[in-house]
């Protein structure tokens, strides 16, 4: 499980929608700089609650390093979530996939 975290934020103040690059873009660019491979393999997935996400992943490859990142967001006027995942392995049956995959299929919210 070393290396596997969830982020979610909320916020009641602004629509987080336009954070995703910006978000992306943060957490890459020193493994990039460093000199990672990154490819981008963007998807939609719908949360239990009925809403489709658009999720920006990004796996950055290093020799036999692996680090995959996912950033959604899901906004309305002035509220709204972000939802960052990162593990650091590619492997479906890791306990850190489990608990990611877990969230992800649990994670309930309905827009205001």
């Amino acid at each position: 499980m070393l290396g596997t975290g969830v982020i979610l934020q909320e916020y009641n103040s602004f629509n987080p929608t336009f954070m995703n690059e910006m978000m992306m873009n943060e957490v890459t660019k020193e493994s990039v700089n460093y000199g990672f491979d990154l490819q981008r393999e963007d998807y939609q997935r719908t949360l239990v609650s009925g809403e489709t996400l658009e999720v920006q992943r990004a796996v950055l490859t290093y020799k036999d390093e692996i680090n995959i990142y996912e950033i959604a967001t899901l906004g309305a006027k002035d509220s709204g979530i972000l939802v960052m995942t990162m593990a650091m392995d590619d492997n479906q049956f890791s306990q850190g996939r489990k608990i990611i995959e877990l969230f992800w299929s649990t994670l309930q919210y309905k827009l205001p």
